[in-house]
């Protein structure tokens, strides 16, 4: 395009056409002129809130993660680091695995809502068994109790 056609259309007013068929020039948004100052100090000074202790304190555990790994790995016979690095392969591969079956059966639009239903269920008759029966009662108090009493420490 040349230099007076792109002038010409810059000049015309936009037409548009309404309900009533009505011709009306279009409303155009004036220009801003934008401003951009920048400097090399930042605006605001940094101060440390919460959400630095927390990524100083993921860092450190990270840190402690990686020192124990590091151990562990040194702590190996070389002979076994081969089965070691194959049996974690295995595992991601496991995951990656069994993730994608999930999510195409959840995909399946029945059976998504008859497993939840399934679950529900077999839930629901657990909870019965558990609060109907004295014996298989007594069985799951004693069993919490005692697994409380080893987190706690009170060794009674």
């Amino acid at each position: 395009m040349s230099a007076l056609a792109l002038r010409q259309t810059a000049t015309t007013p936009m037409r548009t056409i309404c309900a009533r068929s009505a011709v009306r020039p279009a409303l155009r948004a004036p220009a801003r002129k934008m401003t951009v100052r920048a400097s090399a100090e930042p605006a605001e000074p940094v101060t440390s809130g919460p959400m630095d202790a927390s990524i100083a304190k993921a860092k450190a555990v990270a840190e402690e993660t990686l020192t124990w790994i590091q151990a562990k790995w040194e702590a190996t016979e070389a002979s076994e680091k081969p089965a070691v690095v194959a049996i974690l392969a295995g595992v991601v591969l496991a995951q990656v695995a069994v993730g994608a079956t999930i999510d195409a059966v959840d995909r399946i639009p029945l059976l998504n809502t008859l497993l939840e239903l399934v679950g529900l269920a077999a839930t629901a008759a657990f909870i019965f068994k558990l609060s109907t029966d004295p014996a298989e009662r007594d069985e799951v108090k004693g069993a919490v109790t005692g697994f409380l009493s080893k987190i706690t420490g009170d060794q009674k």
